[in-house]
C-alpha cells in the first residue's frame, strides 16, 4: 500500500471529468479541475525556493486547506494544518516546535498570525488567495518518487504546551482504503466536512471523497450546523456518509425526524466520544438497517480509526456500546500488569501494519514501539474479540470530540494571582453530555470575566472551562488529591444562587430551554448564557430551538450583543411583531 495511492485515485478523477464537483462551500462549489488548478498553484509557489521543510497552513476556509495537503503530498514535504483560534501563547510554542520553512494562510489565517510576524521573520508566508492557478497535468501527480513527509497535527499536553503528533500518509491511505471499501464510497458519493483543519478527522472528510471521486460537502468556518438546521444541511448537500462527533448527532433528535427524513444518507459514522445506548435506540428505531450507524475508535497517534463496529440491536441495550473489532491488519491488545488479558480491564495497546511517527519532540510517551502505541484508555477485550472502552487511566478526557488535560487546566488557572485552588472535571448531569467546568477557590474580587479573558489566552478552544463554579475549598481525599466525585454538580449550585426569575411568558419559554440546554433547575432573566457554561454548540442548539418555538430568526450578532434571557425575549418579541 502506497502513500502516493491517494494522489494516484485523485488524478485519475480529476483527468476523467475535470467539471465534476469537489468541494462544496457555502460561498460557492469548486469543480474537481479547479481545485486541481488551484493544488498546481499551490504546489509551485511552494517549489520556488526549493526548501524542503514543514508547511504550516493556518486557513480558516477548507479549500486552501485541502489545496495545500494535495500539494505537500505531492512533493514529499509535511504539512502541519492548525486552527486558527488559538491564544497567543499556543500560537508560539507550535511555531517554535514545528520550525516551519513555509506558512500557507487564508485572510482569516494571515490575521491570526499577525502578532507572531518576528517568529516568521525566516519564513515564507504565501497568501493562498493571492496564489494564481497552475498547469494541471495527470502525469505530474501520478507514480511519484517522493518521500512520505506525512503530517503533524497539534493536541494539548499536560504542560501547558501544545504536543505535536507526526503521523504518515501510508497511514491515512489504510483507513482511507477501509472506510470507502467497508461503505461502498464510490464515485459521486457526497460526504460531509464539520471538522476544524485543526484536527486529524479533517484528513477523513476530505480524503475519502476526493479519492473515491466524490465531493466533500463543507458546512463552512464557524458554528457547526446542529438539530434542525443539521438535518435541513443534510437534506439540502443530499449527504450520504455524514462524520460527526456524537455530541453534535444527539442535536438531530430536536430536529423531528422521521423515517422519511434524510433519503439520501446512507452512513453515520461516530467518533471522538462514547457513544451511548440510547444513541443506537433512538436511530435504529427510526431507519432500522436502513442508515448505517457505526461506532469508530482511535486515538491521532494511530492515524484516525483503529477500531469500529456497526451498531444493532444488541448495541441498543448494551450497559457499554462496544467500540468493536479491529481494522484489517490491525491488532488490539488489553494489558494488565504487562500482560495481555481477556475478559479483564486493562489499558489498551494499538499495534498498526504501518509505522508509527511519534512525537515532534521525540518524546516516547505511550509509544512501546515503531508499530505500538498505548492509549491510556482502560478497555475490556470480550471473547469474542470485541474491545470496550472504559475511560482514562490519567486526567485526560474528552469534550465534543476534542481531547482535553485536565492538569493543563488546572496549572493554566493557578497561574491568576487571585486564584487558590482549582479542580477541572468533565461533568454530565443526568443524560446530558460532558462539560468542562473548574472549581475554583479565589478570592472575592476575581470575577467569572476576569478567569474566562485569563483562560482565553492561553488555552485552546475545547480546553477552556465552560463553567466556573466557586467553592470555599476543593474536597480532598485522605492522600491529598483533589476528590472528583465529592464535588457538588453545577445545577445544584446554581439552584441555589438563582435569583431574578422571568418576568413574562415568552422569557419563561426561553429561560426552560436555557434550563434544558444548560441542564439547570433555574436561570435569571438577567444571566449570561456563555457564563453558565453555554458553548458554540449551545448556542446553535438554542437559536436552533427559538427559531422552532417563534418562527424567527435571531441572528448570531444579536445574541452576543445580549446573551440574556430578557435580551433574548427582547429580540423574538421585535421579530415577532414586523
Amino acid at each position: 500500500m502506497s502513500h502516493t495511492t491517494i494522489l494516484d485515485r485523485w488524478a485519475d478523477h480529476v483527468e476523467r471529468d475535470g467539471r465534476a464537483p469537489a468541494v462544496s462551500t457555502p460561498e460557492r462549489e469548486w469543480s474537481r479541475g479547479e481545485l486541481a488548478a488551484h493544488a498546481a498553484g499551490l504546489r509551485a509557489r511552494l517549489a520556488e525556493d526549493g526548501a524542503l521543510g514543514p508547511v504550516l497552513i493556518a486557513c480558516a476556509e477548507p479549500v486552501p486547506v485541502i489545496a495545500t495537503i494535495l500539494a505537500c503530498a505531492a512533493t514529499g514535504r509535511t504539512f502541519a494544518p492548525v486552527d486558527i483560534r488559538q491564544p497567543e501563547a499556543r500560537w508560539a510554542a507550535l511555531l517554535e516546535d514545528l520550525r516551519p520553512s513555509a506558512v500557507v494562510t487564508d485572510r482569516a489565517g494571515g490575521d491570526a498570525l499577525g502578532p507572531h510576524h518576528a517568529l516568521l521573520a525566516d519564513t515564507r508566508v504565501i497568501d493562498a488567495g493571492t496564489v494564481e492557478p497552475g498547469r494541471w497535468r495527470a502525469t505530474d501527480w501520478q507514480g511519484l518518487d517522493v518521500p512520505d513527509a506525512g503530517y503533524v497535527y497539534f493536541t494539548s499536553g499536560t504542560t501547558g504546551r501544545p504536543k505535536g503528533i507526526k503521523g504518515s500518509l501510508q497511514a491515512v491511505e489504510h483507513f482511507l482504503d477501509w472506510e470507502t471499501g467497508e461503505f461502498g464510497v464510490t464515485e459521486g458519493a457526497r460526504v460531509s466536512l464539520l471538522t476544524s483543519p485543526g484536527f486529524d478527522a479533517f484528513l477523513r472528510d476530505a480524503l475519502v471523497p476526493l479519492r473515491s471521486g466524490g465531493s466533500v460537502r463543507a458546512a463552512g468556518p464557524g458554528a457547526v450546523p446542529v438539530a434542525a438546521s443539521l438535518a435541513e444541511w443534510l437534506e439540502e448537500q443530499r449527504i450520504e456518509v455524514l462524520h460527526c462527533v456524537p455530541t453534535v448527532f444527539r442535536t438531530l433528535r430536536a430536529a423531528g425526524l422521521t423515517p422519511d427524513s434524510l433519503p439520501e444518507l446512507k452512513a453515520v459514522l461516530l467518533a471522538g466520544e462514547p457513544v451511548r445506548s440510547a444513541d443506537v435506540a433512538w436511530w435504529r428505531g427510526l431507519f432500522g438497517d436502513g442508515k448505517a450507524l457505526v461506532n469508530l475508535y482511535g486515538p491521532s497517534e494511530t492515524t484516525m480509526t483503529k477500531v469500529f463496529r456497526r451498531l444493532g440491536a444488541e448495541d441498543a441495550e448494551a450497559e457499554t456500546v462496544p467500540a468493536g473489532l479491529p481494522l484489517p491488519g490491525v491488532d488490539v491488545r488489553v494489558l494488565a500488569a504487562g500482560a495481555p488479558v481477556t475478559g479483564a480491564i486493562g489499558e489498551i495497546e494499538i499495534h498498526t501494519p504501518f509505522p508509527l511517527g511519534g512525537y515532534l519532540d521525540g518524546r516516547a510517551g505511550g509509544f512501546t514501539g515503531t508499530h505500538a502505541y498505548r492509549t491510556g484508555d482502560l478497555g475490556r477485550l470480550r471473547p469474542d474479540g470485541v474491545l470496550e472502552v472504559l475511560g482514562r487511566r490519567d486526567q485526560q478526557v474528552k469534550v465534543n470530540g476534542v481531547r482535553v488535560e485536565l492538569g493543563e487546566i488546572e496549572d493554566t488557572l493557578r497561574r491568576h494571582p487571585g486564584v487558590r485552588d482549582v479542580c477541572a472535571a468533565a461533568v454530565a448531569e443526568a443524560d446530558a453530555d460532558p462539560a468542562l467546568v473548574a472549581y475554583v477557590v479565589a478570592d472575592d474580587s476575581l470575577t467569572d470575566q476576569q478567569l474566562r479573558a485569563h483562560a482565553e489566552t492561553r488555552l485552546a478552544p475545547g480546553s477552556r472551562p465552560a463553567l466556573y463554579i466557586r467553592l470555599t475549598a476543593i474536597p480532598r481525599t485522605l492522600n491529598g488529591k483533589a476528590d472528583r466525585r465529592a464535588l457538588p454538580m453545577p445545577s445544584t449550585v446554581r439552584a441555589a444562587a438563582t435569583e431574578d426569575g422571568p418576568g413574562n411568558d415568552t422569557e419563561a419559554r426561553i429561560a426552560a430551554v436555557w434550563c434544558e440546554l444548560l441542564h439547570l433547575s433555574a436561570v435569571g432573566r438577567h444571566d449570561d448564557f456563555t457564563l453558565l457554561g453555554g458553548d458554540s454548540l449551545a448556542i446553535a442548539r438554542l437559536l436552533d430551538r427559538l427559531r422552532s418555538m417563534f418562527g424567527v430568526d435571531v441572528p448570531l450578532r444579536t445574541f452576543v450583543d445580549d446573551p440574556t434571557v430578557s435580551g433574548l425575549a427582547a429580540a423574538v418579541t421585535s421579530r415577532s411583531s414586523r
